[in-house]
């Protein structure tokens, strides 16, 4: 084996995670969005959905990207500005095309996870409203996901 081959391993993982980053970045975006649609259907974010959030999402990032890893992409007050500037951006766009820049953005398994955390969220005020769930049917088509698979838990 060539002296120098061992080098290219780092070299390759260093430049994989530099085009990584910016794809999961997008997605923890989304993902964010995703849980504030679902939480803002009925007309307000409550504190108890805003915590649900934040701590749903860590876990979905440790598992995506390891749990010594996910205060490099989410880190409290990072995932707080992003769900404020979701919030905005939910009314500036539209329903219609925020969920489909949703859908664009999410790939897999981050579309199940996706509304995962959403139905979570919104179960965390101990209240899931009528317009809450005709959101998350909407969020389900939109990301393809199969509507029983989530929805029943709500």
């Amino acid at each position: 084996m060539p002296r120098g081959l061992p080098q290219v391993t780092p070299v390759r993982h260093l430049f994989t995670s530099r085009l990584a980053r910016p794809k999961l970045e997008a997605t923890v975006r989304a993902l964010v969005r995703t849980a504030v649609y679902l939480a803002a259907a009925d007309g307000k974010v409550e504190e108890p959905e805003v915590e649900a959030l934040v701590d749903h999402l860590r876990a979905v990032m440790a598992r995506a990207v390891g749990a010594e890893n996910v205060d490099e992409y989410a880190t409290v007050p990072v995932l707080l500005d992003t769900a404020r500037a979701a919030t905005r951006a939910l009314h500036a766009e539209g329903e219609a095309a925020y969920v489909a820049g949703i859908a664009e953005v999410l790939e897999g398994d981050f579309r199940r996870d996706a509304l995962k955390l959403a139905v979570e969220v919104v179960r965390a005020n101990g209240t899931i409203s009528a317009a809450e769930k005709r959101a998350a049917e909407t969020l389900a088509r939109a990301l393809g996901v199969p509507a029983g698979d989530v929805l029943d838990q709500l």
